[in-house]
């Protein structure tokens, strides 16, 4: 037992010598002004009071000034048909390709727009706006299951060329139309081209009524079928073949045809109707006679 005491007492010398004792300095008293020791004071949080921030004021924003309305253009719904001329492809009795050449020096000369019926439904007002600078050429007879009469397409290229559109009346007849027919005419279609319903079979339609009214609707409505399914595009004009008008509207009405073009009257229109018949000429012996007669019956 004293032989353990012994042994405790030298560990605990050892590591009294290992590791000297801090010493600790006694903790001052605070003294009053009397000289008396109070006690230490107890450590008080005041909370502090948070920082008001004075709002910055809203600006009152200034009213923009008040411009007049821009004042909106009126236009009279009577408007007059642009001059429309009739064209067929070359026969023995009239070079309709020399004829071509010549009117087009004459449309550059005299800085007319060409234009089509589509292109006038897209923009309404320019009727209104180009009035008396605005024609319109249309082109007879092309049948949508047959090749194309070579100098038809010469005188589709020198429109091309001179950057008129025109607009291609085609008669579609059969279920199988020509693929090189129908590539050209998507083709101009993309170049703002018309492509019009001249009806299935080329049929006079004020005279088929005469017969059956039926017949009118199904000689439009067919080739409008066949024109959107062959090209991709629905006709909005019919061109009639022969250029008589039918005395009842109705069965063309049916078919959301806008434009009927004949060759009599027609030199005036209304905006407001959703059925619009317009006139056309034929070219007469030259362009120079054509020219004088169209400014007169068009007045531009």
């Amino acid at each position: 037992m004293k032989r353990i005491s012994s042994l405790l007492l030298g560990i605990l010398f050892l590591t009294g010598a290992c590791a000297p004792v801090a010493k600790i300095a006694p903790i001052p008293m605070i003294q009053e002004a009397t000289g008396t020791p109070s006690p230490i004071p107890t450590v008080v949080w005041t909370a502090m009071s948070m920082s008001t921030v004075t709002s910055v004021p809203t600006q009152t924003p200034i009213p923009a000034p008040t411009l007049p309305p821009t004042a909106i253009p009126t236009f009279d719904p009577i408007r007059f048909t642009p001059p429309t001329l009739m064209l067929h492809r070359p026969n023995l009795q009239f070079d309709s390709l020399a004829f071509l050449k010549d009117f087009i020096a004459l449309l550059k000369l005299n800085n007319m727009q060409v234009v089509t019926y589509r292109y006038i439904s897209e923009h309404p007002d320019v009727t209104a706006i180009e009035k008396g600078k605005l024609f319109i050429i249309t082109i007879d007879d092309i049948f949508l299951a047959y090749p194309i009469d070579k100098r038809v397409l010469e005188m589709i290229r020198i429109l091309r060329e001179a950057g008129y559109p025109a607009v291609l009346s085609v008669v579609t007849e059969t279920d199988s139309p020509d693929k090189n027919n129908v590539a050209l005419l998507q083709d101009l279609v993309k170049s703002g081209w018309e492509i019009a319903s001249h009806t299935d079979t080329h049929l006079n339609l004020g005279r088929a009524e005469t017969a059956s009214l039926n017949l009118v609707y199904n000689e439009v409505m067919i080739s409008m079928d066949k024109i959107e399914k062959a090209v991709g595009v629905r006709p909005i004009t019919l061109v009639l073949p022969g250029g008589d008008m039918v005395s009842d509207v109705e069965n063309i009405q049916r078919t959301d045809i806008h434009w009927i073009v004949g060759i009599g009257d027609g030199n005036t229109y209304d905006v407001r109707d959703s059925l619009i018949y317009v006139g056309r000429e034929g070219p007469y012996k030259n362009a120079a006679s054509t020219w004088r007669v169209m400014k007169q019956r068009f007045g531009f």
